[in-house]
């Protein structure tokens, strides 16, 4: 058989992880000569790809609905018939991707009050159905950016961040009075080398299909470049402002439900800031920093009601 790439219509798109699983399945069980009725076990798969077994279900519930497996009564999922080909599969890293998964998945808890101040390692894997190994990175990470501290013992806690609508509009008032001033100080001295990388990045992740995870990386770009900016004042009390809030806002970014045109839009508003920093003219850029701001305030999720874009 032939491995189809379409989804039935109505049914949720899949995952980037999921999409890639499969393929990788595909491959695995046209490598191994697989035939009709051959029993897929969800730990061979997991041991296989180095995975947990959410993102596996997954791949597998995406294979039966392009009709190359089926879910049967008390067996799993089993092979319909031989793969004769199967899909390119797009370079990625998979770990990498579980990762930001979680990522998600934690700041979507931490919004809407569902994962608690203090937990451990194993509440964070019987939470999210993920891997021990999964959890001890993230969490990591997480540390490293300020986010959680480690308690004593095996526990963890969550660092304070902005977790309410006056706490947010007070982030946003306080920001529209510091970035464009960090613009207009006496010192500000653009770094032409970063403000061609960060244009090229923001134009290369325009292109990308918007996917739940690319929340990280679009928060990540997002931080960078107001966080640079605040570098470039040469005021180390601005930039440790900007960094601050960077770090407050994070776990209302990571959980993204503002939809992808705010992204867009977030992108074509920092090229305009670029472009009148680099023509010179920083009192135009400071005033596109407060629209950039005042649009990004305004941007409120339809899911939870009361937190803004960032």
């Amino acid at each position: 058989m032939t491995a189809s790439a379409s989804t039935p219509r109505g049914a949720p798109a899949p995952s980037r992880l999921q999409a890639e699983l499969a393929g990788r399945i595909l491959h695995l069980l046209k490598a191994q000569g697989a035939g009709p009725g051959h029993h897929l076990v969800e730990h061979d798969l997991c041991q296989a790809f180095g995975v947990s077994r959410t993102p596996i279900r997954g791949a597998l519930k995406l294979l039966a609905q392009q009709g190359a497996v089926e879910s049967r009564a008390n067996r799993g999922f089993v092979l319909l018939g031989s793969v004769k080909a199967a899909p390119q599969i797009e370079a990625a890293n998979i770990q990498d991707e579980e990762d930001k998964q979680l990522f998600v998945a934690i700041a979507e808890a931490r919004n809407l009050g569902r994962l608690p101040t203090q937990c451990t390692q194993q509440e964070l894997v019987r939470m999210f159905g993920a891997k021990l190994a999964t959890v001890g990175r993230v969490l990591r990470q997480l540390s490293e950016m300020g986010l959680v501290e480690r308690k004593p013992g095996n526990g963890w806690s969550f660092i304070a961040s902005i977790d309410s609508a006056a706490a947010q509009a007070e982030s946003y008032a306080f920001r529209q009075i510091l970035e464009p001033a960090v613009l207009l100080q006496p010192g500000f001295e653009l770094d032409r080398a970063w403000a061609q990388a960060c244009r090229a990045r923001h134009i290369a992740f325009k292109r990308k299909p918007w996917r739940p995870t690319l929340a990280v990386e679009f928060f990540e770009m997002n931080s960078d470049f107001h966080e640079q900016l605040a570098r470039c004042s040469g005021n180390r009390y601005m930039l440790g402002a900007v960094q601050r809030q960077n770090q407050l806002r994070s776990f209302l970014n990571y959980h993204w439900d503002y939809g992808v045109e705010r992204v867009q839009s977030s992108i074509t508003e920092h090229m305009a800031i670029l472009d009148a920093l680099e023509a010179g003219d920083r009192d135009t850029a400071a005033e596109l920093m407060r629209g950039h701001l005042t649009s990004s305030k305004r941007a409120r999720s339809p899911k939870r009601g009361k937190s803004f874009a960032a």
